[in-house]
């Protein structure tokens, strides 16, 4: 059995360092541009691997140059990849990120092979598979996604959805969640609530609450995140960083939050607070993947917050 299944989307990435967001028709130099293993599910299922727990990813390449990368990528992490699917005639999927001197950044994503996996593989790779959490975005087709998440219920794992990208939502899925975790403009879209403070996240969570979601998780950015669940809800503030680069800040912050909860699955609250330190200590360096802290790295804020 595996702690974490992981299924998703898997992309190779270049990410171009500005000195300032280029304006249309603009030929401009950048600080650096960097090749990298990208993608939601990818993103989350190395977060989630990161602490020692056995993830195996599901997900969906070319057969080409870039997804052969990819595998060894995941290979490296020690994330199985046994139930990679590699589809003829398409391409492995791409993002380009222009990350601001701010940190803060914008993605142009091609799907390419991840919009290629459907139902039936999904259904033919969970057959085979057990695991505790089932860990899912919607960065491949909504039917792949309501697939997987009705298998998993009903092979009793607990199922972690982040709605992401807003393009991909269905909140047909809602229900075979046992845990939501939206930002705030994903939130915007799914509640028509603008999240701008702790009495507006509460009020969104109850929303998506009543959409059939126990766990609801508000992440509102550098602020910190909102938990909602048993009728009752507590505000954790964030880490306070100096952010040089947001990519796939999210997707750490759910694939540790995953980690979290393999050893302990009823205490969100504290896997809120585990996960935003890793998650805040990535953003305030660069580096993709690597850029994810050790252990001792996060134990050691996490015991300087608590002193």
């Amino acid at each position: 059995m595996y702690d974490i299944v992981v299924m998703g989307s898997i992309n190779m990435d270049v990410i171009v360092n500005c000195h300032e967001f280029p304006k249309s028709g603009d030929n401009t130099f950048c600080k650096s541009i960097q090749m990298t293993a990208g993608g939601k599910g990818n993103n989350q299922a190395v977060s989630a691997a990161r602490y020692g727990k056995n993830v195996c990813f599901i997900g969906c390449i070319g057969d080409d140059d870039a997804g052969r990368q990819l595998r060894q990528n995941l290979k490296k992490r020690r994330i199985d990849d046994s139930y990679m699917i590699v589809k003829e005639g398409a391409k492995t999927g791409s993002c380009v990120g222009l990350v601001e001197p701010t940190g803060d950044n914008t993605l142009l994503v091609n799907l390419g092979a991840n919009f290629a996996f459907g139902p039936e593989d999904v259904s033919k790779a969970l057959e085979e598979i057990s695991g505790k959490i089932l860990l899912i975005q919607m960065e491949t087709s909504q039917e792949s996604v309501l697939a997987a998440m009705r298998m998993g219920r009903a092979k009793g794992m607990f199922v972690i959805l982040d709605p992401a990208p807003v393009q991909g939502i269905n909140p047909e899925c809602f229900p075979y969640a046992d845990l939501i975790v939206p930002n705030s403009s994903e939130t915007r879209h799914i509640t028509g609530v603008t999240v701008n403070d702790e009495r507006s996240a509460l009020e969104a969570a109850k929303i998506i609450h009543k959409m059939g979601v126990k766990n609801v998780i508000i992440k509102m950015g550098g602020d910190g995140c909102l938990l909602y669940q048993n009728e009752k809800s507590v505000f954790i503030p964030a880490l306070r960083v100096n952010a040089v680069d947001t990519v796939g800040a999210g997707d750490c912050f759910a694939g540790a939050l995953a980690n979290y909860l393999i050893d302990d699955e009823s205490n969100i609250e504290d896997a809120i607070r585990f996960a935003q330190v890793v998650a805040g200590i990535k953003v305030s360096r660069a580096g993709g993947h690597d850029a994810i802290p050790a252990m001792d790295e996060v134990k050691a804020v996490i015991e300087s917050i608590t002193v």
